[in-house]
This record gives C-alpha cells, structure tokens and sequence, in this order.
C-alpha cells in the first residue's frame, strides 16, 4: 500500500484536463480548504476528521502497519488471506448472510494487505450509520475463519499460481524485484506449499499480531461530527489492544542495475519494466521530483516519453513513468507495451530521451506547464467525500500534517528550475536503471 500513498502525495491523474477545466479546478482549490481535525474518542483512538453534511454519507478509511513483508518464510500471502476472510462472514452471519447484510443497507466493508501494512474501508449513508458500524465492528473483531470460504480462497490462490507463469506483469515484476532487491522480502512470491499451510489458526495468529492501537491510523469523512465520530471511533476500534508494531524487515538495498533482463514467453507483445533507485517521501527532493517526473514520463501525453516514443516514432501503445515507494525501498517505476518488433528500438529511445533530460536538464516552459497542471488537477482528486477520503488519508498514514492537503499546492509552486534540474541530476541517470522484457522480443541480446 505504501507505494499508492507515496504517489498520491504529490501526483495526480496522468491524463491531463483542459486548460479552462484546469483554471476552473484551480480556481476552487484556491477558495476552499479542507478542514481536517486531528481528534481523540473518549475510548483514546485518534483520527482525523474532515465533517461535511453536504452529502448524506460518511467515508472511513484505517491502516495498521506491518504486512506481506513481514509474514512468516513458509507462508507467503497469509495475510491477504487473512484480510480476504474478514468478510467472509463475521458474528452470528456466515459469508452469505454478511453479504446480504451489506446489500440490505446499501454500504461496503472491505479489508487488504500490503507489503507494509493492512488496510480497511468503510462507506455508508448517513441513515444507516449505526447499523453499518456495527457491521465494521464485527468484520473486524468477530470474523467467524469459516472452512468453506478459507477453502475456496485457496483453491483460487492455487489456480492462480498455475497461471501467473503466462502473465506477463507477475513475471515482469517479480524479475524486476529480484533483480533490485533480490535477497529481501519485497521479492517472495506465494508457493503451492505456502498456500496450503495457511490454516484458521494461522488466520487468528496473523489477525491478532497485525490489529492493535500502535500502529492504527484513521480518517473520516462526511456528515459525522466530532461526538457521533467519537462513538464510531470507540466502537469499531476500542476494543483492539494496544499491542506493540511487528518487528520489521531490513532496508531493502539496492543491487547493481541490469542493463537488460529477457523473460521468453509467447506473445505477440512485449511488456517492458524499467526501475533505478528513488526517493522516500520525506525526502526534501520529494515535491521536485513530482514536477521532474511529470517532465519525462509522468504527464501521459505532456511527457517527453510519450511524445517521442508514442507520439514522434509510434513504438508504443503507452509509456509512463513514476516514483514508487514502500516502508524499506524506494525506486522509479516505469512501463511501456509494445509489439515485439519494436522493443529493441522503443528500449533505445526511452534510454535517449532520459540521458537527454539527464543532460540538459528541463526548460523552463517545462517546469511551468507542470506546475500548473499538477496545482490545478489537485482540485479533481478532492471533489468527493470518497476521493478526500482517500488522499487525506494516504497523508496521515505517509507522516504528513493534517494541514498538509492544504499547503500541497503552495509546495508545488515554490519549486524552481534548479530544483527540478538537480533532482533530474539525482534520479535519472539511464545508466541507473534495470529492464525488464516479458515476450518474444527481436533483435535484443
């Protein structure tokens, strides 16, 4: 999960709006704040809050560190398993009957695991909030580990372990892993042996290690005041322990890059990885990296990739590029898909095109047309309750202020030419980055 945090701390969408739309967007995140309040239950959970009775419905969103990364050696994917199975039934409800449950009161209730940590969601009208908490509440605290839905989720897992040999982004992502970080966590896959040894007791160990007080984080949105979000906070979370973080995995250290890595498999297309060492989000470099990266892959057809690899020379169907970030590694992650004819020379000219940049470093133009677009899009990613939800709650759980949602943009626009340019110095080196092709590429070694 921490990767989609990251991103969304200083990114947006790729596609970029119009112009009108963009001052339009602009315009409004100039004239309304978000109010986020950092508050406490009566029961001692802390949260925070962003109250707004302008749609009947309120958004909760929670995370406790520690995740995939952490799992025992000889049962890889437990978690997921685990956080699959909390609404698989939960009280006095078997899965169907929870299900219904959530069907009659028109909400959602839904867990996943991360490398680094578990999340969990809820949404709700207004009307049915109580009914709906106590839902959340039972997911959380009395999920019944039924045999029959653990056993079907095995059984998926192990066809899906079939199939991952002929899918081209498992195999393309886990050479990539391997070959940056090859002895660390961050690049164990699921086996058939791990599968199999996942039990309901090793359901109930993995649940009661994970949720605890320590490590939980939580927002809320909507129309819930501070009283009713104290009731809410108490009830869904109170009665966790306050337990203590896992013990974490090592930093995950960087090998070498690999200039090129092949993996053959039958197809009339190439899906192309390519990853060099990054930033974490704390970093001082961080919001300049946001603009340098809009600058060379990051602006979908306001790149300087996707102009010339997509636009100018046709060698792909898309091309982009973005920092990728969890709790022990950060890298700069990019993709493109092509057919196999056109690897070798789609390869060649992403490479020229960052050594370019490496260079000559961005125009001022440049920098400008990012800024404006990155400042001004920033209003579409708040225009629900469910979207506000979401990055204000990727910024909690990044480290970030309560107010920081609100001085982003400020951020943004400080940033100079320097700055981007000795960022571009920093990360874009094309001799720091590894490939990866999946396919029946020709003409590569």
């Amino acid at each position: 999960m921490r990767a989609l945090l990251a991103i969304a701390l200083a990114f947006s969408a790729v596609a970029a709006p119009a112009h009108a739309q963009r001052n339009q967007a602009e315009s409004a995140a100039s004239r309304h704040a978000i109010p986020v309040r950092e508050i406490t239950s009566p029961g001692g959970v802390s949260a925070w809050l962003v109250s707004d009775s302008t749609v009947p419905m309120i958004v909760m969103r929670a995370y406790w560190r520690g995740g995939s990364a952490i799992e025992p050696a000889n049962m890889i994917g437990v978690t997921g398993v685990m956080t699959d199975m909390l609404t698989e039934g939960s009280g006095a409800l078997d899965a169907n009957a929870f299900k219904e449950r959530l069907q009659e009161l028109n909400m959602s209730v839904s867990f996943a695991a991360g490398w680094d940590g578990v999340a969990m969601s809820m949404t709700t009208l207004s009307e049915n909030r109580d009914a709906a908490v106590e839902m959340a509440r039972m997911a959380l605290h009395e999920p019944r580990f039924d045999p029959e839905p653990l056993g079907r989720i095995k059984r998926q897992m192990l066809v899906g372990l079939r199939t991952r040999e002929t899918n081209p982004s498992y195999i393309a992502n886990l050479a990539l892993d391997q070959a940056l970080y090859p002895d660390h966590p961050y690049a164990r896959r699921t086996s058939r042996e791990g599968v199999e040894a996942i039990s309901r007791a090793a359901l109930q160990e993995r649940r009661a290690a994970l949720f605890n007080r320590a490590t939980l984080q939580v927002t809320l949105v909507g129309d819930i005041d501070e009283a009713q979000a104290g009731v809410l906070l108490d009830t869904i979370f109170g009665p966790l322990p306050q337990g203590a973080a896992q013990p974490a995995p090592p930093e995950a250290q960087l090998s070498a890059p690999t200039p090129l890595i092949v993996r053959q498999l039958p197809q009339p297309q190439s899906l192309v990885l390519f990853a060099g060492p990054g930033i974490q989000d704390e970093d001082p470099d961080w919001i300049p990296l946001a603009v340098a990266n809009y600058i060379l892959g990051g602006g979908g057809f306001s790149s300087r990739l996707m102009a010339e690899v997509r636009e100018a020379r046709g060698l792909v169907y898309g091309i982009g590029m973005g920092p990728s970030v969890r709790d022990y590694s950060a890298v700069i992650r990019g993709s493109a898909q092509t057919e196999n004819g056109d690897v070798r020379e789609a390869i060649e000219v992403t490479r020229a095109e960052m050594a370019r940049l490496y260079t000559e470093g961005a125009t001022q133009a440049e920098v400008n047309d990012a800024i404006t677009y990155l400042t001004g899009s920033f209003a579409l990613d708040l225009d629900s309750n469910v979207k506000i939800a979401g990055v204000v709650h990727n910024y909690q759980a990044s480290g970030r202020d309560a107010d920081y949602v609100n001085r982003r943009n400020d951020l943004i626009r400080a940033v100079t030419r320097d700055d981007v340019n000795r960022v571009i110095r920093r990360l874009f080196n094309p001799e720091s980055f590894t490939f990866v092709v999946v396919g029946q590429p020709e003409g590569l070694e």
